[in-house]
């Protein structure tokens, strides 16, 4: 196993053999991060004009004292080279207006933006956008408490404490999402202790669990709201209506199927292809496109577009321009709020939905796991277990009188 590079050698005195002769000075060394070599600094100042070793030992004690104070508080060398990095924590707007390139000096922000250009090519394009606007409000936190400008190294983990308390504090985030503060954090200072070694241990270690306990996991849409929203979208939008079936019937994430074009389905073996690029679990697979489905999009005439083009795209139709992330979402709750229909139903339960159906029709958990598209048989029972209420006749009509 390799041996952990210090960081710092905190300052002593060195008092050459206590001769009043010679020069005696304090000593420290710290890691210069620009660099990666460790770089001694001495200071001389003071020790020659005083006559005793007492007195020089007080001065020394002064000084030691001065020094750590200083690098207790981020105020410490290197840290005025200034270097140039593409900023991946600015918003894209701004970037796109006035670009992204920066230049200056290593801080917090140079770090998480080096991290998340390391990470872009690593995961899908929706969870880089989770990196990234988590990384970016613990930035803004670390920018308010004056901990952005400092080494990296002085962040402890009574700071990730405090930042994630505050979170809960002010914007009440369920531990779920506290948990995803977390595993985003570890990941960053990983890297940082494995690739740049400026670290020597990761804060986010032995965090209390915190964030309220709540159930996010979207419902199951009873019939009689379905039929509603259904009926609305048909003669409204469209275009979300099919989002919500192919959700139902293929079991296809929203964010997938804002990705999906037009040369992933085909309907003469009446299947959809999801590509790696873009499925959540990072592997090309295939659904089934049932029946109903199947002629829906046969009324589409989807030959008639360009096979690259988006099945969803602008002005409700597909084309080459892929909807925002947030879009269908969006929709979706106005037509609901609008219906009057409650805030536990959002655009993901058409997708829960369908399993419910499929269970309670006899569909065995092999079949399910396949058709979710998921890596195991266990994580098929397990969502089943978390969302599905399956349906007993049994239960139902001849339980036993108490």
């Amino acid at each position: 196993m390799a041996r952990k590079k210090e960081i710092l050698v905190l300052p002593t005195l060195n008092d050459c053999g206590v001769d009043l002769t010679k020069e005696w000075y304090v000593e420290y060394a710290m890691r210069n991060p620009h660099t990666d070599e460790m770089k001694r600094f001495r200071h001389y100042k003071g020790f020659k004009k005083l006559k005793t070793a007492e007195e020089r030992r007080a001065l020394a004690e002064e000084i030691i004292a001065d020094i750590k104070e200083r690098i207790r508080s981020g105020d410490i060398p290197f840290m005025e080279k200034k270097r140039s990095y593409q900023d991946e924590l600015i918003y894209a707007a701004a970037a796109k207006r006035w670009g992204a390139e920066r230049e200056g000096v290593i801080t917090l922000r140079t770090h998480l933006s080096e991290f998340l250009e390391a990470k872009r090519v690593e995961v899908i394009p929706h969870s880089f956008q989770t990196y990234q606007s988590k990384l970016r409000i613990f930035n803004e936190w670390c920018e308010r408490n004056d901990l952005a400008r400092k080494h990296i190294s002085f962040i402890t983990r009574e700071h990730i404490c405090d930042f994630l308390r505050q979170m809960v504090e002010t914007t009440h985030i369920s531990r779920h999402t506290v948990n995803k503060y977390k595993q985003i954090l570890h990941s960053f200072f990983a890297y940082i202790i494995k690739v740049k070694q400026i670290v020597l241990e990761n804060p986010v270690n032995n965090i209390p669990r915190m964030g309220e306990v709540k159930d996010e996991a979207p419902r199951p849409i009873p019939v009689r709201e379905r039929k509603v929203l259904l009926t609305y979208m048909r003669k409204h939008d469209p275009q979300l209506m099919l989002v919500c079936l192919m959700e139902y019937y293929c079991a296809i994430r929203p964010n997938e199927l804002r990705q999906l074009r037009i040369r992933d389905i085909d309907l003469e073996k009446q299947s959809i292809c999801v590509p790696k690029d873009i499925s959540k679990n990072r592997l090309t697979e295939s659904v089934n496109i049932p029946r109903q489905l199947q002629k829906i999009l046969l009324d589409m005439e989807l030959e008639q577009y360009d096979k690259e083009d988006f099945l969803f795209s602008l002005g409700g139709n597909p084309g080459p321009t892929m909807l925002g992330k947030n879009a269908m979402r969006f929709r979706f709750d106005a037509i609901r709020n609008k219906l009057g229909i409650s805030a536990i139903y959002k655009l993901y339960s058409f997708k829960h939905t369908g399993g419910v159906e499929l269970v309670n029709a006899g569909v065995d958990t092999w079949e399910l796991q396949r058709h979710f598209r998921h890596k195991s048989i266990d994580t098929t029972e397990r969502y089943i277990r978390r969302n599905f209420a399956v349906q007993s006749k049994k239960l139902k009509d001849e339980f036993p009188d108490i």
